[in-house]
């Protein structure tokens, strides 16, 4: 921010960070050892929308660059704008290295073509083998790129959450990922579109 910015009150949001998704490599194998979870096929990135001809000249190149390294990078990818605005890009793989490829080869390019500011979070969907424990067994790792850190997310029905399942989740995810020590911005992600 400079001098100008500073003295008319005008913020300038950060850019997202985007390497630390690789953390996620590691965790996975005490996400299905120690949590006993596995991945549930399908993650997503979220953005701010954003509306302009530029914006939407990046996504067909994203769409094109996953087509094209559909054999180094085995990932299906579409795309959903949610009833708030936001979007979402959707990936659909067997294995969670290819999502996480995916997700970081999509941030990467959205920060290079000048819209990191829109990079909001990645949700990542697995699946925990005691289906009581949440809404169809399903449970979200979040990472926040403006955080750089990952937090837990157990949906309920009736838009509750598991809570006591998040702490104990975070306990055992901190000891190979960057969990969010603030509770307060563990935000909810309320019916994705995975």
């Amino acid at each position: 921010m400079g001098f100008f910015d500073a003295l008319f009150g005008r913020t300038k949001v950060a850019s997202g960070k985007t390497d630390q998704l690789f953390q996620l490599s590691t965790a996975t194998l005490d996400i299905e050892s120690q949590l006993s979870s596995v991945f549930a096929g399908r993650a997503a990135l979220v953005l701010r929308s954003v509306d302009n001809a530029a914006y939407d000249a990046v996504e067909k190149e994203l769409h094109d660059v996953l087509q094209v390294g559909g054999r180094d990078l085995p990932v299906a990818a579409t795309s959903h704008t949610d009833n708030m605005g936001f979007h979402w890009m959707v990936y659909q793989a067997s294995e969670i290295e290819d999502v996480i490829n995916a997700l970081h080869l999509t941030a990467e390019m959205i920060q290079e073509s000048g819209y990191g500011d829109s990079l909001l979070a990645s949700m990542i969907a697995f699946d925990h083998q005691n289906q009581a424990r949440s809404r169809d067994g399903r449970w979200y790792l979040i990472y926040s790129y403006r955080r750089a850190a990952f937090y837990p997310f157990v949906p309920k029905t009736g838009k509750n959450r598991d809570v006591a399942f998040e702490f104990r989740l975070a306990q055992t995810l901190k000891t190979s990922l960057k969990v969010e020590a603030d509770q307060e911005r563990w935000y909810a992600l309320w019916n994705p579109p995975l």
